[in-house]
């Protein structure tokens, strides 16, 4: 509370008030002379913590406060001895046993409710929702809703038998969502004769080469495609899915592999290449001279290769990215 004028420390008298009150309490004035004896410090009773601690224990639930805050019973009964378990539990069963139940004041029916029935009421916005999710749902033909809502669980499960299918999925069948149509891709027109006379000239715009799903593709001619991989340089993406590839054409393409370093993606899924000729082309994959980065052949021959077919493609992966 010191400020300086001139080079010398002058002390302000509302800085030297503040600093009064806030060290001596309320025995100091608001003019800084003693007003009266300092007052003691006000303490909590022991009841006003205890409801302060009932108030605390809003929530049975709540895992950050302790378990014996989180209820508000407080037991003030003197122990009788030591907890026994099981004899706290035989005395909460003979307790309960004991205990008549309390008479129902409208006696229960099977099919009656009892009391007022909750009728939910929906603003215009909640209809139009509700009104738009009933039209997106499939709905039966009345004779077929009543048969299906009446059918008892034998007579699912004789349903659900006869079409060879689960129970369960049966009665989500009937209900599913009608089957969207698709427009099916269109047909491949790639001319595999002119794909081959442009990787033999190097062709720089030949740089995605696509033969999916071309029937009539020798074996001969996959090897002719394969063997101008060795001279091309500017192919980046080979794709021939679902065309009948045989083994002896992979051979071809690992041998070819070793030669090429512009290949950067290679996809032959569905096909019938067996999983040692699989392993070969990972291998020649993990080979330093090429640069292959996306290698695709799901869906071959043989769905389990067996464990020595995986240890070598896992060896020929480490391999590929250790290098």
């Amino acid at each position: 509370y010191q400020r300086r004028v001139h080079g010398k420390a002058v002390v302000s008298t509302q800085s030297k008030q503040w600093y009064q009150r806030r060290v001596h309490g309320d025995r100091y004035s608001s003019h800084g002379r003693r007003s009266g004896p300092r007052r003691p410090p006000v303490r909590p009773l022991p009841e006003e913590v205890a409801a302060l601690v009932d108030e605390m224990a809003a929530d049975p639930d709540d895992k950050h406060m302790p378990a014996s805050v989180r209820t508000a019973y407080r037991c003030e009964k003197e122990p009788t001895g030591e907890l026994n378990r099981d004899s706290l539990i035989n005395c909460i069963n003979e307790i309960a046993l004991n205990t008549p139940d309390k008479e129902e004041k409208v006696k229960y029916e099977p099919g009656v409710k009892r009391g007022k029935t909750f009728t939910p009421v929906y603003n215009e916005s909640q209809m139009a929702e509700m009104d738009k999710a009933d039209a997106g749902q499939v709905k039966l033909d009345p004779d077929e809703e009543e048969a299906l809502a009446n059918a008892s669980v034998d007579d699912i499960m004789a349903l659900a038998d006869i079409l060879n299918t689960n129970p369960q999925d049966f009665v989500m069948e009937a209900y599913a969502d009608p089957l969207q149509y698709f427009e099916p891709d269109p047909p491949n027109e790639t001319n595999p004769k002119e794909v081959l006379e442009k990787l033999k000239s190097n062709d720089r715009d030949c740089k995605d080469v696509n033969l999916n799903n071309l029937g009539g593709i020798s074996e001969q001619e996959f090897c002719d495609i394969f063997n101008t991989l060795r001279n091309n340089d500017n192919i980046t993406k080979f794709s021939a899915c679902n065309v009948d590839l045989s083994d002896f054409a992979v051979q071809t393409l690992c041998a070819a592999l070793d030669q090429n370093s512009s290949l950067k993606s290679l996809s032959i899924e569905n096909n019938r290449v067996s999983p040692d000729a699989l392993a070969d082309l990972f291998e020649s994959a993990a080979s330093p001279n090429n640069g292959l980065l996306e290698i695709r052949v799901a869906s071959q021959q043989q769905e389990k290769m067996g464990q020595r077919v995986e240890e070598r493609i896992a060896a020929a992966i480490c391999k590929t990215q250790d290098s």
